[in-house]
């Protein structure tokens, strides 16, 4: 019998755009079995306010970096600098080798922000005076767990970048960023458009975009992107809770139902072939005769 919240998730999964690999539903329920997290009082309120004031405003740059800013420190929690939380890095806090060149394209990738592993001690790397990373540092403090790519309200994240040379889309970008730094997971945005892009190497990538927009009219989309994408989602919660592994289970059920239909058909074929054999002997041999090429 299903879980309580199959048909949760099942109803915000079809609310947002995804394509390739993401979240099985058996995982989600394992993660979310009280269904998923609920906001502040009035957050959500308060947070619609604030996107009506982006909409009407979102060519102001200093209006737009408010908006990027105000979701991903307040809404999901990044910008908080304090023990146990995550830093939210910028600039040159960005090491230098968190980037993609593509000389044949003359273009540079890199993160706008960066989410990172918290340090141990928040007291012994002051937020003012961040360490560089560099890509070599994995498992260590400061570690990226989370590239993030902000772009303008009229950038379409699935069109290539206004006035660039390279065709590529703003998602397949970022695919290939996540490539070249070997960092999973990957959000861009312009404001409207939220867009998770998921890119183990070697695999499928899979794209999940939330639209800020219908955050209020289906406040379950807003409480999934808020459950699944939070700072507690990738340092509050265990090693096997977290949305890297989450997803990394997601792909374990996806190849093992594809396993599955894989043999279920293999058997069906068997049975059949069985059949026309059988009901080929009871005819006499007419069924299958010397007018039937042998490749049927």
């Amino acid at each position: 019998m299903p879980q309580p919240t199959s048909k949760l998730h099942t109803d915000w999964l079809s609310l947002i755009e995804i394509s390739g690999p993401f979240l099985s539903l058996p995982v989600l329920n394992q993660a979310f079995p009280q269904g998923l997290d609920e906001l502040e009082d009035g957050q959500a309120r308060s947070l619609r306010a604030d996107f009506e004031f982006w909409q009407e405003n979102a060519e102001d740059p200093a209006v737009h970096s408010a908006w990027m800013r105000l979701v991903l420190e307040n809404l999901l929690g990044y910008g908080d600098q304090g023990a146990g939380t995550a830093p939210l890095r910028a600039g040159q806090a960005i090491g230098a080798g968190w980037r993609a060149e593509f000389p044949e394209h003359e273009e540079v990738l890199r993160p706008d922000l960066m989410l990172v592993e918290p340090d141990p001690d928040p007291a012994l790397t002051p937020a003012l005076t961040p360490l560089p990373l560099s890509r070599g540092e994995r498992g260590a403090g400061g570690a990226p767990h989370l590239l993030i790519q902000v772009f303008p309200p009229s950038q379409d994240l699935n069109k290539a970048v206004t006035g660039s040379r390279w065709q590529a889309s703003v998602a397949t970008r970022m695919m290939e960023l996540l490539h070249a730094t070997e960092v999973r997971l990957g959000l861009v945005t312009n404001g409207e458009q939220w867009m998770l892009v998921n890119a183990p190497k070697g695999e499928t990538t899979g794209f999940a975009t939330w639209y800020a927009g219908l955050w209020f009219d289906e406040p379950l989309t807003l409480r999934a992107f808020r459950s699944l994408l939070g700072v507690q989602r990738f340092f509050g919660v265990a090693e096997d809770q977290t949305l890297e592994s989450l997803l990394k289970a997601s792909a374990n059920d996806q190849q093992e139902i594809t396993d599955q239909l894989g043999l279920q058909v293999r058997h069906a074929v068997e049975i059949l072939i069985q059949m026309i054999d059988r009901a080929d002997q009871d005819s006499g041999g007419a069924l299958l005769g010397k007018d039937v090429p042998p490749s049927l």
